[in-house]
């Protein structure tokens, strides 16, 4: 619903980064400007959203449930007490909106009152992940795993503790990663993928997909 905007606004921040450090005159006041607007256009959004999180939590404690076809993900996800938590709904926000040392200092907060939330440890590796903090990273996956009987979500995380072993050079740990999460979940089409771009070095790792219905 929003990604044109959220295009715009990341169009407009690129254009600053690129210029800004040899902008002269009119175009650097221009650049301020556009720099200003960005921030005042953020602040509403969290603002907003914010909001609109607090009364998706009361919803909630007040025993609203929306009774429909749902996925195997959406299902795990139905039973989890933190997602009553309002933390827990800020990190969610906050991963969407890309920020993610915010996200994190939210997800934290959660595990101090659910420290077996696989799914706010996921948020957390996928947060670290992203920050390229390999060893938090590894750390909150290898969690989920102990805390999960699930094979998808097994094979989501095997498949992504496989991209960070390559992102570090480490072929044949991550191959090892790559080959667990095909063997849980064969229809998975990621693990197969990152196998033959592991050894081409030619490729992109792939794990959004796989990661998303659990997200």
């Amino acid at each position: 619903m929003f990604q044109h905007v959220f295009a715009e606004m990341n169009s407009m921040l690129d254009d600053i980064v690129k210029h800004y450090p040899s902008a002269q005159g009119s175009r650097k006041q221009e650049l301020l400007q556009h720099w200003s607007l960005l921030r005042k256009m953020s602040d509403r959004i969290m603002d907003e959203w914010l909001a609109f999180e607090e009364k998706m939590v009361c919803l909630r404690a007040a025993g609203f449930s929306a009774e429909s076809d749902i996925s195997d993900a959406e299902l795990s996800e139905k039973e989890l007490p933190e997602k009553e938590l309002l933390a827990y709904n800020r990190g969610q926000g906050y991963y969407q909106l890309l920020m993610y040392p915010e996200a994190i200092q939210q997800f934290e907060q959660v595990l101090q009152h659910f420290p077996n939330s696989w799914q706010s440890r996921m948020y957390l590796g996928m947060a670290h992940f992203q920050l390229e903090d390999t060893a938090e990273a590894v750390r909150h996956f290898q969690k989920v795993l102990h805390l999960t009987e699930q094979p998808g979500l097994k094979a989501a995380i095997y498949n992504a503790l496989g991209c960070l072993m390559a992102k570090q050079a480490d072929v044949e740990t991550a191959q090892k990663c790559f080959a667990r999460a095909h063997q849980l979940d064969p229809a998975m089409p990621e693990p197969l993928h990152n196998m033959e771009a592991c050894l081409s070095g030619t490729k992109m790792l792939r794990y959004d997909s796989s990661m998303m219905p659990w997200m």
